[in-house]
């Protein structure tokens, strides 16, 4: 509780009076500066730890809604554009600051980045320091700062083993992702969105925010991957009423309607892959011995009447051909196959299931 004020203040016997709070005032983070000048800077902030007022050869930069002030030749040094930038801007200060266009959280990453050793970058210690090299890098990458880039992306490609990044939210996923995009870091994408699949399938993280970052980012594989598990969620949980059969599929309600519409594209597109692949047994280089194929063909038709196979989703079409080769790597006639033969056949399988997880952002399409 807190405590009541005093009403009266007894001076001496011969005094007594009110107690003025007029002039009390809440404690703030941040000191705005039109509290102390003119209108002209409202709703700028001096940033606590990179505005230093005593600095000589300095200059003010204004990123977003906050003021720094750093040494010119600091800045000069980190790359030829930012040289040409703040080259000779002395004379700036809060009222004619330098304006980047940057985030805060981005300058103050690079302002620390110019101010701290290359190991101390590379140090990765929880997700608040991952979030700060992805500030670095993407203002180096905007600014040219080609050492502190590169520092940055290092470091992130080495993250991605250690504990923060095992454990990291779907938000953090998607800052990583974003950052290498924005970057134009294939190679560190192509890690960050294997390790997300990955997540996804061992069900560490949810379908439905990879979705969306898929989309904004347009990250294909990330997409198809991230719709097919939700899919297999979907149709576990999608009931048929028993009375008349019907079926009604529970999308995410964070799904927009043509993410939604992807969903039941590739719903559609899965369903009838599966028709047309059961129909025929997977091709592969025979070799002379006239009864492989004709083995082969009688095996596969009863592997797709194995009570596992008749009773999966049909639109988990990669458990199917999982479940299809175990059934026939277990099946005895197959066994009288020649040898190379049947390695031949059941690799026939991998191959198609291979090729399925591969292309599987193809059967997703916003367009019919």
């Amino acid at each position: 509780m807190l405590k009541p004020k005093t009403r009266f203040i007894i001076y001496n016997k011969n005094t007594i009076f009110e107690p003025d709070y007029s002039e009390e005032r809440r404690p703030r983070k941040r000191a705005r500066l039109e509290d102390e000048e003119s209108d002209e800077l409202a709703g700028l902030f001096r940033d606590s730890q990179y505005y230093d007022p005593k600095l000589s050869n300095a200059c003010v930069v204004l990123a977003g809604d906050t003021l720094f002030r750093v040494k010119i030749d600091v800045l000069s040094k980190a790359s030829h554009k930012l040289h040409a930038i703040v080259d000779g801007t002395e004379l700036s200060g809060d009222r004619n600051p330098v304006r980047l266009d940057a985030e805060p959280d981005e300058f103050r990453a690079l302002v620390w980045a110019l101010y701290t050793s290359p190991d101390e970058i590379r140090s990765i210690k929880n997700t608040t320091h991952l979030s700060r090299l992805c500030s670095l890098a993407k203002i180096s990458h905007a600014f040219r700062c080609t050492s502190q880039k590169s520092l940055a992306l290092s470091a992130l490609r080495d993250a991605l083993d250690l504990p923060p990044f095992e454990t990291c939210s779907s938000s953090n996923l998607h800052l990583l992702a974003e950052t290498a995009v924005r970057c134009e870091a294939p190679i560190l994408l192509d890690a960050i969105v294997s390790r997300w699949i990955k997540r996804i399938q061992r069900h560490e993280v949810p379908c439905v925010p990879a979705i969306i970052s898929a989309d904004a980012l347009h990250i294909h594989r990330l997409s198809g991957a991230a719709c097919y598990a939700h899919l297999q969620e979907v149709a576990e949980q999608s009931v048929a009423d028993p009375d008349n059969g019907v079926t009604h599929l529970r999308l995410d309600s964070k799904l927009d309607s043509p993410q939604k519409l992807q969903l039941l594209a590739g719903y559609w597109s899965l369903v009838n892959y599966w028709e047309r692949f059961r129909r025929s047994p997977t091709r592969f280089v025979c070799c002379s011995h006239d009864e492989c194929a004709n083995i082969w063909e009688r095996c596969w038709g009863m592997a797709l009447g194995a009570p596992k196979v008749l009773q999966a989703s049909q639109v988990d079409v990669s458990g199917l051909i999982r479940l299809v080769r175990e059934s026939l790597a277990a099946h005895n006639e197959l066994k009288t196959m020649n040898a190379e033969c049947r390695a031949k056949a059941l690799q026939s399988l991998d191959d198609a299931s291979d090729s399925l997880n591969a292309n599987l952002g193809e059967h997703f399409t916003k367009s019919l």
